[in-house]
């Protein structure tokens, strides 16, 4: 089992939230938290969105919330202040979250043989100290956050560090962390940690609920690659 990563994959790349730390749906949460003065419509819509806008950097979530649902002319001054009021706001809370099944376990197995790669939309110094903070960072090759967006993010790790894309599995718990990883036409495995959540993945994706025996889900990859 071990030998199908190394032989099949040169760089494993998680997301953060909902991946490696259960906080997709504190985040989500803490979101909310911003708009719970308004209308109760407003407020449903607004849910609705964070339940399937998770991968995003948080100033285009405030972005689509002021613009699309509240109806607000945009001033970006706001947005950037939104943004930094959350930072504080969910920081700690982030840095107290349990870690995901498995994820420890297999990082711990793993690092030194693949390179493994933390990339998230949460902005990069604040990911870095929560990940310092977690003592995670010694499980990963390098961690990177926002700016850019995942797409851009998983295009630029692939082109920098000379790997594959074909050789390259993403694993994340979002449509726009399968959206980037179809886009850079890298392997993809879902995780849907969340059972309050519906899937947000096509069917035939393979997923898992957290990262316990991540090795069988990869086996899986290679073999309908092969099948292909």
């Amino acid at each position: 089992m071990p030998d199908v990563l190394e032989t099949h994959f040169d760089a494993l790349v998680f997301d953060c939230d909902g991946v490696i730390l259960d906080s997709a749906s504190l985040k989500r949460a803490a979101f909310a938290d911003f708009y719970n003065d308004q209308p109760p419509a407003l407020y449903q819509a607004i849910l609705a969105y964070l339940s399937r806008g998770g991968g995003q950097p948080r100033d285009v979530k405030f972005h689509h919330i002021e613009a699309h649902i509240l109806g607000r002319s945009i001033n970006h001054h706001y947005i950037r202040e939104l943004s930094s009021a959350f930072s504080r706001y969910i920081e700690a809370q982030v840095v107290n979250a349990p870690v995901l099944p498995g994820a420890v376990e297999f990082l711990e197995r793993w690092r030194g043989r693949v390179p493994l790669y933390l990339l998230s939309a949460t902005p990069q110094a604040e990911l870095r100290r929560v990940i310092s903070q977690r003592q995670l960072a010694a499980y990963f090759d390098d961690v990177l956050g926002a700016p850019p967006d995942k797409t851009n993010g998983l295009n630029s790790l692939i082109a920098t560090r000379y790997h594959e894309a074909a050789r390259t599995v993403m694993v994340g718990d979002s449509y726009n962390d399968y959206r980037a990883a179809r886009s850079n036409t890298t392997h993809f495995i879902g995780i849907t940690s969340d059972s309050k959540q519906s899937s947000p993945f096509p069917d035939g994706v393979i997923t898992q609920p957290d990262l316990t025996d991540l090795e069988s889900a990869l086996k899986l990859l290679t073999l309908n690659y092969k099948k292909t």
